[in-house]
């Protein structure tokens, strides 16, 4: 933090509302002036939204369906709506604005009961309904299938039917609102002043209605709701709630379509003009979807249920592929991280890496795209440095929060920089290793200046900043033995093993470019740091890694999951490495769902917190990465077969973010975290992260080789099949069988220059 150069944070932040939206016009987005005669004509509505009701979010749990696609994703509750002033998160949403506060359905005034539900792509759902009795209709006679999907805008179809023993006429009513809230504000935030919203404006030709707010910044967002000409007209339409009169013959139905639009300042996320249904809609997602994954590794395995999991991993991945200004990029998890993190981004791209090469390259360029240029307090931005979390709603949009985006991580650098590394050694594209050289060189060189004191810590630069930098960023997720908050600045373990690996795989893609003075440099940095720290973090009393050093040095002595990333790097001697990695399957860290974020023994553990005794997909596929290469592949399988059966256990084959850290013996199933977020991107790419350790690949797609070191199987899972591994320009078919402990690897098919050497 440069001290001596501070500025107060109200110039600071005066700076940044000039720079943001002077990037922001300049972007070509239409602006429209409270004074202009493009101005729509929407009236202002003085009324507070829900009597006036303060935003606030309920930390408690509570079921959701979720779907995405591109810059939306909608939240609804377990009964298929958006319940009005809802303090959960339900909503229909874009680039961190929700667009639909409100969504109820109701027949004669009456809320239909769901009776089933499907989502399993995760663009599109069905949901189906039937009435209650009312005054004019029997209970059970009449249902309503809802049919969802989301393209470049939601369309629904609604398809309702009669079963009565006569024909019936009944009203269909659709409520619906929007506070066009920040997804900062969903979550907890309010604000001394917000933008206008305006009086629901319906259409002339009864056919349509819209909702408006207009910002802070003078941006107008809109949400557009349309029927198709073959739909009724409203019957009325008053205060949000628009109403439809239906006539049903008896075992007749009728279908209904919807589309809902957003627009910010009159841009519409949309890319076809085209006028597109419900089903041209779905036909047209379904087919990006599947055109997405014929670029993919396709897997096999002998394991139904396996393939199951593998199939929702991928389909949550694909949806949460998120579109920026400056590339496509990986939203980190839904609800509360629909925005692209440069941590979540990269270590999702090396879980996939194998499976997904496009995945790893597009995330290696968004994230550059986004490299820090300059210094800058307020965005804890400074040169070369990669980025948090960017957030594109109007609070970042003005600046009242510095996530346009924000930098203040770290460990993003150092993961970019292996990924960068891992990618060149899979794909062999020497065109992007060359291109972003000097992007690679600008974080090296901000890397240099972050370890100036002999390791990479962080400090929170700016009040709007985060306490906490590395993975575990809430507040209290680094303390002391005895509870004791650590104080900043701060070394955590896994950074500085990040940081060995990102030296010592850069300086391999630096010998590819003839760079063998660059090379040599940082091969000689990775070895002066290994040393430093191994003598600085471990803990003889302990025969393990400290989480971190504080301020004045001293070894944050808490037993925590973080050395278990630093097994793969190579930064500890196998004696060492060996200690630790049995540490970690101790039942003080290692429980029957995984391991543990933090040990039970421990004075700040909480099974129920977010990091300090919960347990993460990730944490643990990453940690079997170094169990794998200290040899201990007896126990990758456990923690595989463990998060195997969490996600056998799930609804919908999924593994969340995080669930709480208690162990079979104290519950059957594992315990939902309260607001994790379901899909979260590196939880999606856990399972694959593991059955890349298993099969356990080296590719140098430059001297087109690829090794295939001791593949070893769980006896569970016993046969792997890949169609179309790619090593530089060549690919393969692949078949691993385990048997009786023994395993073999095949070569079914090979195109291309590529000598495969299987060590078994």
């Amino acid at each position: 933090m440069l001290c001596s150069e501070q500025i107060s944070q109200q110039e600071i932040h005066r700076q940044h509302v000039v720079i943001v939206r002077e990037s922001y016009e300049m972007s070509g987005t239409k602006r429209v002036s409270a004074d202009t005669d493009e101005e729509p004509p929407y009236e202002i509505d003085s009324r507070p939204l829900c009597q006036g009701m303060r935003f606030v979010l309920t930390d408690a749990a509570h079921p959701r369906k979720v779907l995405k696609h591109g810059s939306h994703f909608l939240v609804l509750d377990s009964a298929g709506m958006i319940p009005a002033c809802n303090t959960l998160g339900y909503g229909y949403y874009r680039d961190d604005t929700r667009y639909i506060s409100q969504w109820e359905m109701a027949l004669d005034d009456a809320p239909v009961s769901l009776l089933s539900s499907r989502i399993e792509d995760g663009f599109s759902a069905t949901l189906f309904y039937t009435n209650p009795q009312t005054a004019n209709l029997q209970q059970q006679r009449i249902t309503l299938l809802r049919e969802l999907v989301l393209g470049d805008a939601l369309y629904e179809r609604i398809t309702l039917e009669n079963f009565h023993s006569e024909e019936v006429e009944f009203d269909l009513a659709i409520s619906l609102q929007s506070d066009f809230a920040d997804m900062f504000e969903v979550r907890g935030l309010n604000l001394s002043q917000r933008g206008e919203r305006m009086v629901p404006l319906s259409g002339r030709d009864g056919r349509s209605l819209s909702l408006a707010y207009k910002g802070l910044d003078g941006l107008l967002q809109e949400t557009l709701i349309s029927l198709d000409a073959t739909s009724a007209k409203f019957a009325s339409l008053q205060d949000g709630k628009f109403t439809i009169r239906l006539n049903l013959p008896v075992r007749q139905s009728r279908s209904i379509s919807l589309k809902v639009l957003t627009r910010l300042n009159g841009k519409a996320a949309i890319v076809s003009h085209d006028e597109v249904d419900y089903a041209s809609a779905l036909k047209q997602a379904t087919s990006k979807y599947l055109s997405w994954c014929n670029s993919l590794v396709d897997v096999q395995t002998c394991q139904e249920l396996f393939d199951v999991s593998l199939s929702r991993s991928l389909k949550d991945v694909y949806i949460l592929r998120q579109p920026t200004p400056h590339g496509i990029g990986l939203a980190a998890g839904i609800p509360w991280y629909c925005a692209v993190f440069g941590r979540d981004s990269a270590i999702t791209a090396m879980q996939m890496l194998p499976f997904a090469p496009e995945l790893a390259r597009e995330t290696i360029e968004v994230l550059a795209a986004y490299q820090g240029q300059k210094d800058d307090l307020y965005k804890a931005e400074h040169p070369g440095r990669i980025m948090h979390e960017l957030r594109l709603g109007e609070l970042a949009r003005r600046a009242e929060i510095p996530h346009s985006p924000y930098y203040g991580t770290v460990d993003a650098t150092q993961l970019w920089l292996i990924l960068y590394a891992q990618y060149i050694c899979w794909s062999g594209d020497m065109e992007l290793a060359k291109r972003l050289w000097p992007a690679v060189q600008l974080a090296l060189d901000w890397l240099d200046r972050a370890c100036i004191s002999g390791y990479i810590t962080y400090q929170r630069e700016s009040p709007h900043g985060l306490e906490n930098q590395g993975w575990k960023d809430s507040g209290d997720s680094v303390m002391h033995r005895d509870g004791r908050l650590a104080n900043p600045p701060i070394a955590l373990c896994e950074a500085q093993a990040y940081l060995y690996q990102a030296w010592q795989e850069v300086a391999n893609v630096a010998v590819m470019l003839g760079q063998s003075d660059m090379a040599d440099s940082l091969m000689e940095k990775a070895n002066s740091l290994k040393a430093r720290f191994q003598r600085d973090f471990w803990m003889s009393d302990e025969s393990y890694l400290a989480l971190a050093l504080d301020r004045d040095g001293s070894q944050v002595e808490t037993i925590s999951s973080n050395p278990g990333h630093c097994l793969v790097s190579g930064i500890l001697d196998e004696e060492k490495a060996e200690l630790v990695a049995a540490r970690l399957m101790k039942p003080e860290l290692h429980t029957s769902w995984g391991i543990r974020t933090l040990s039970s023994a421990a004075a700040a553990f909480n099974p129920i917190s977010y990091h300090n005794g919960s347990i993460w997909p990730h944490d643990n596929s990453m940690i079997t990465e170094g169990l794998r290469k200290v040899g201990r592949i007896g126990d990758v399988h456990s923690i595989m077969r463990e998060l195997f059966e969490v996600m056998l256990l799930q609804p919908d084959f999924r593994l969340p973010e995080l669930f709480c850290g208690f162990d079979k013996v104290d519950a059957a199933a594992p315990i939902n975290y309260p607001v994790s977020c379901s899909p979260q991107a590196w939880a999606a790419g856990s399972i694959f992260q593991l059955l890349k350790v298993c099969l356990n690949f080296e590719p140098d797609a430059m001297r087109g080789v690829l090794r295939v070191r001791e593949p070893a199987l769980p006896d569970w899972l016993n046969t792997v099949s890949l169609t179309g591994l790619r090593v530089g320009s060549a690919s393969l078919d692949l078949k691993v069988t385990s048997l009786g402990g023994s395993t073999s690897c095949q070569i079914l098919r090979k195109e291309g220059n590529l000598r495969v050497i299987i060590e078994c």
